[in-house]
């Protein structure tokens, strides 16, 4: 079902009930939700529905100004006027964000583009550029200026969620409404809200690998919400890496403190000191704690990759994150072989790091660029 065909059906449910109660429960985004309820409120219903049957999603949007331009004219005291006025209002605003909703997803993206959904648009990032991010209702609420997004503290008040993904061989600085920094690494995907709420806890969802400054507030702690586990801070610097991928979810301790949970028993916490690794075990269900060398964990920040008694598997897992690049390993006896190195990808390049790494234990390589410059296959033998 078309974005178009889903808001039809449940434009239709609210003319048939006269109520928003299964909107609520559906699995719209919260600005198709906030769109619908407006439309609701207003008394915009068969107006909107009206609308959407006529769109072409071809042609201009200047199928609108002339529907609503059409219209008969009849004379009007200046109240109803006003009244009416409003309303029209209404239906071109409410129009242009149904046009807007309707067409988000409709332009490819590349996949080696750092890209932000707001809910009703996904919007591209490019890295050197500075844009205003503009929900459909026309808050602008962060500005975008080269690597960096910061979300402004004051202009929304009602919940709306943005949704950033950064790709392989990509890093992006995030700053939340709160004035929480997190460097986010490559591919990494991360759900925060535009503005945090009055009550209650400030909260992020991410997959992938992020390095976290939390501003304080101890009235309203911040949890970081990677698949099953939950890290809860009041404020401090972290580093949490959480691939899909990998067999575990690793929260470094830089400053400060944090606590570890795991969904399934919320109250049994794990506190970190600054200096340690919490480890949770996907397939073993159980949380380990260690001392580490956080530089070996946070690095990345700068960009440097740094190996210690690392496999050769997840070495090669990290380079094709770093570079962006697909390694395919046939050389079967180097699987067994761990590695100690450190390269900063800022000025080695992917053939650099392969040439360098054949010192320490020699093998073949193949690089084909499949004629994208963007994407490289390597084969090692």
């Amino acid at each position: 079902m078309s974005k178009k065909e889903q808001l039809q059906a449940y434009l239709q449910k609210i003319k048939a009930t006269g109520n928003m109660e299964d909107i609520s429960k559906s699995g719209l985004s919260e600005s198709d939700k906030e769109l619908l309820g407006n439309i609701w409120e207003e008394g915009l219903v068969d107006e909107s529905l009206e609308f959407m049957e006529a769109l072409d999603e071809e042609e201009d949007w200047t199928v609108l100004q002339e529907r609503l331009s059409g219209r008969k004219v009849r004379k009007l005291p200046m109240p109803t006027i006003l009244k009416y006025a409003a309303v029209f209002i209404g239906i071109v605003c409410l129009g242009l964000a149904l046009k807007l909703s309707l067409h988000s997803d409709q332009q490819p993206i590349p996949g080696n583009t750092i890209t932000l959904n707001t809910g009703d648009a996904v919007k591209t990032i490019q890295e050197g550029k500075k844009q205003s991010i503009v929900l459909a209702s026309g808050e602008v609420v962060a500005v975008q200026e080269g690597n960096t997004l910061r979300y402004d503290p004051g202009n929304v008040d009602h919940p709306v969620f943005n949704e950033l993904h950064v790709p392989y061989g990509k890093v992006f600085t995030l700053v939340l409404s709160d004035g929480t920094e997190i460097q986010l690494n490559s591919g990494t995907h991360i759900r925060y809200p535009v503005k945090f709420p009055h009550q209650g806890n400030r909260e992020v969802t991410m997959t992938g690998e992020a390095y976290f400054k939390v501003s304080k507030n101890k009235d309203h702690p911040f949890i970081v919400n990677s698949e099953e586990m939950a890290v809860q801070v009041l404020g401090t610097e972290f580093n949490v890496t959480a691939y899909e991928e990998q067999s575990t979810i690793n929260t470094v301790l830089v400053e400060g403190s944090v606590s570890l949970s795991h969904k399934s028993d919320p109250e049994n916490k794990t506190l970190l000191e600054p200096g340690n690794k919490g480890s949770w075990s996907k397939t073993q269900a159980t949380m380990s704690v260690e001392k580490v060398d956080t530089l070996l964990y946070t690095s990345w920040i700068n960009g440097e990759i740094v190996f210690r008694d690392t496999p050769f598997s997840e070495l090669l897992t990290k380079l094709e994150r770093a570079y962006n690049v697909s390694i395919v390993n046939k050389n079967i006896g180097m699987e067994e072989k761990a590695f100690n190195a450190r390269y900063n990808i800022k000025v080695e390049s992917i053939e650099d790091v392969l040439e360098a790494l054949k010192i320490i234990a020699p093998f073949g390589y193949e690089i084909n660029d499949k004629g994208n410059a963007n994407t490289k296959e390597i084969i090692i033998n």
